[in-house]
């Protein structure tokens, strides 16, 4: 019996094939005898996590157009390298984005073939890379380091040092440690002036009132250009704040070169025009002489004078005051003054270079938003009953007593300047150099590389904002506001190259809007408004609003 079990058994276990061999090599053995039937092994489970891959810059989606032009770079003159890529991103890459003027709805375009990082290859030094999406921002602007650095108006700083033998440049164009001198004598200075002359932009505001009434037609309407109106009412507020000047351009009309303030509008409009062509298009004019650059040089020469000249008075008239009052400490009633008795001294001609990018760029941004934010209050009638419900009583004796508690009083009002700038913030791109390498949408971005933040087709994705393209100023009112993302509307921009001049805008649009909607009533009959293309957004059609007498 022993002897035929043994033999059965190994009968059972012995191998019959190659299949039963590989079964039999796993089968546990226990006792001597192998189990046919074994409980299966509990066998550690390995995850295979993935590591997030880092893609190259070269893998960087976008238009192909330029890309097989850039093995040429190195073999071009470089007068022929510059117009070949002027031509090239002008021509064929730009053109979808320019065309019929509609450059947000083109950008759009772009992020919504290539994803929200696009990146044109240029024949001719960096690339550049496009994004849109609100994390890609913030993670830019948390890199910047301690001395930001972003493109610049290459027309104004050209002119700066081949026109002014020097390399000094204003709050907008100057890097490094000089922008952070210029900009650490600017900050409270500019807040105190607004507070100072609150009152004074107050009445300029009554002025424009004034002037509506006096130049409308019989259809309310202003039968010249709006915008230019308020152009000119910007730039009576900025004199007051940088000069404590009355400049009184609302009250002129014709200009003549013997005159300061008028000439200095008009050099100041004929110069923004210049800079509007030189940055945009094709540059020939780094080559040679076009209209164009001409008419900069001339007009940015005028402008730097007469702003010079104010600068030069104001210093006289404190050093005056100070020998009168050898023991009383001057109190600066302008920013200008204030620069000037700050311990940092400046040198007249750089004061003068500070100020003329803060008119440039201030005047033409603040008219930009104004004139946005009178088309929504015209075109929605809810939001202006509101609005006025608001405003309607404040002020009655025209003196602002608190102008710092004026915002707090003033929410809607304050919600409505906000929701304009997310739909038309007056720059609509903003621009970084990377200062180290960066990884965007698993893309690395190398150091060196610019960067353009579409800052407003950030601000109208539905995917950040419902009923993106609408205005709808109650969206920041509600509890759900504090969910926005930080990062999908920065009309200011953000971080230590925010715009100084923030506080003169919203004082500046919050009291005109109070003004105006105290003495009329707004409508809007016309095709909607965009905003045109250009360094600077205006509205692409003349503004066309209505202002009716309230009863």
């Amino acid at each position: 019996m022993q002897t035929a079990k043994s033999l059965e058994i190994n009968n059972i276990v012995q191998p019959q094939s190659k299949k039963e061999s590989s079964i039999d090599e796993v089968t546990p053995e226990i006792n001597g005898i192998r189990d046919v039937s074994p409980v299966p092994r509990i066998v550690p489970m390995v995850l295979n996590v993935k590591e997030p891959i880092v893609l190259p810059f070269d893998e960087v989606p976008g238009p192909k157009s330029l890309k097989y032009l850039s093995i040429f770079r190195n073999y071009i003159t470089e007068f022929g390298t510059q117009l070949t890529a002027g031509l090239l991103i002008f021509g064929l890459n730009f053109n979808s984005i320019i065309s019929d003027r509609k450059t947000l709805r083109n950008f759009s375009n772009l992020f919504d073939k290539y994803g929200p990082v696009v990146r044109f290859v240029s024949p001719v030094g960096s690339d550049i890379v496009l994004i849109n999406h609100p994390d890609h921002i913030q993670k830019v602007f948390s890199m910047e380091g301690e001395y930001p650095v972003r493109s610049t108006l290459e027309s104004l700083e050209k002119y700066r040092i081949e026109h002014k033998n020097h390399i000094f440049g204003g709050l907008y164009t100057v890097r490094g440690q000089d922008w952070v001198r210029q900009r650490s004598v600017l900050d409270n200075p500019i807040h105190n002036t607004v507070v100072q002359h609150a009152q004074n932009i107050y009445d300029a505001s009554a002025k424009f009132t004034q002037k509506v009434y006096n130049i409308r037609n019989y259809q309310d309407e202003i039968s010249k250009d709006l915008y230019k109106e308020l152009h000119k009412w910007a730039f009576d507020c900025m004199g007051l704040i940088m000069f404590s000047k009355n400049f009184q351009m609302l009250e002129t009309e014709l200009v003549y070169s013997q005159c300061d303030a008028p000439w200095m509008y008009h050099c100041l409009e004929k110069a923004t025009d210049a800079i509007i062509k030189c940055e945009s298009g094709l540059q020939f004019w780094k080559f040679f002489t076009t209209p164009a650059w001409y008419s900069l040089v001339k007009y940015c020469d005028n402008l730097d004078n007469l702003i010079g000249k104010y600068v030069l008075d104001i210093e006289q008239e404190i050093s005056t005051k100070a020998q009168d009052n050898n023991d009383v400490p001057l109190v600066p009633d302008s920013l200008t003054s204030a620069i000037l008795l700050s311990e940092d001294k400046f040198k007249a001609e750089d004061i003068a270079t500070i100020l003329m990018d803060m008119m440039l760029i201030g005047v033409n941004t603040i008219t930009s938003s104004m004139a946005f934010l009178l088309y929504n209050i015209a075109k929605h009638q809810m939001s202006q009953r509101l609005l006025y419900q608001e405003i309607g009583d404040l002020y009655q004796d025209n003196i602002i007593k608190d102008i710092n508690k004026f915002k707090t009083d003033t929410p809607y009002l304050q919600a409505c300047i906000k929701e304009t700038l997310r739909l038309v913030p007056p720059i609509p791109l903003l621009t970084r150099i990377l200062s180290r390498n960066v990884t965007l949408d698993n893309y690395n971005i190398p150091r060196g590389t610019m960067i353009i933040m579409s800052t407003q087709d950030t601000s109208l994705k539905e995917r950040n904002y419902d009923d993106a393209t609408k205005f709808h100023p109650e969206r920041w009112l509600t509890p759900d506001a504090k969910n926005y993302h930080t990062f999908a509307s920065i009309p200011f921009g953000f971080g230590a190259r925010k715009c100084i001049g923030q506080n003169i805008a919203e004082t500046m649009m919050s009291l005109l809007t109070v003004k105006v909607l105290q003495k009329y009533r707004l409508e809007y009959h016309y095709g909607d408004i965009q905003p045109s293309r250009g360094f600077i957004t205006r509205p692409n059609r003349p503004l066309k609003i209505r202002f009716i007498d309230r009863m």
